[in-house]
């Protein structure tokens, strides 16, 4: 009798709500399998945009952003 066999044997006498734990177990290690079989980004791929998208300077305030916004729009629709 196989593993997948013997546990069905096994699950098939449980009440429901314990059954319903081991499909959302089984599930879960079905997932963590799936993840680890995704292809992986080699190393040193994305190494080249590091810092990218980082401002120059002192990073600005959410009030610098909004005043920003708001002096782009004026300009925009004078």
């Amino acid at each position: 009798m196989s593993t997948a066999e013997m546990i069905y044997e096994l699950v098939k006498t449980l009440p429901e709500g314990q059954a319903n734990l081991v499909l959302k177990f089984t599930q879960f290690v079905k997932q963590q399998n799936d993840v680890a079989s995704l292809p992986q980004i080699p190393p040193g791929t994305l190494t080249g945009l590091r810092g990218i998208a980082k401002p120059s300077g002192d990073v600005p305030t959410d009030v610098d952003i909004v005043d920003d916004y708001t002096d782009y729009l004026i300009e925009k629709y004078k």
